[in-house]
């Protein structure tokens, strides 16, 4: 895959970004049974994609229930398709890896890096 953007984390905006984790952290409490593994920073998951410029990103929230969903970066919203050509998206990153790397720096890395 040729990516027009280098993953440097930083790139994504801040407001962006915390639409993107309001946006998982609404998933988890709706997807996810109180029965289930309560779903935290830790163990919430977003791959964001890799194939635009960085400035808004689409992205996919996977939940420790198995739940996944493709969103929409422009409108937060559920993208046309379940998930994401593993290709196309970063690894998956925990909401609090993602925070450490708003904080320190990072690169994201696809699944194969």
């Amino acid at each position: 895959m040729e990516k027009a953007w280098n993953g440097n984390f930083r790139d994504i905006p801040l407001d962006h970004f915390e639409k993107m984790k309001s946006k998982a952290r609404a998933l988890a409490g709706a997807k996810i049974s109180p029965s289930d593994v309560k779903a935290n920073d830790k163990n919430i998951f977003i791959r964001i994609g890799m194939s635009g410029n960085g400035v808004r990103p689409n992205y996919q929230v996977e939940l420790p229930n198995g739940f996944v969903m493709a969103i929409n970066g422009i409108n937060h919203e559920k993208f046309g398709v379940e998930v994401f050509d593993k290709q196309w998206v970063s690894k998956a990153y925990s909401i609090e890896e993602l925070n450490n790397m708003r904080m320190f720096g990072g690169v994201l890395e696809t699944e194969n890096a």
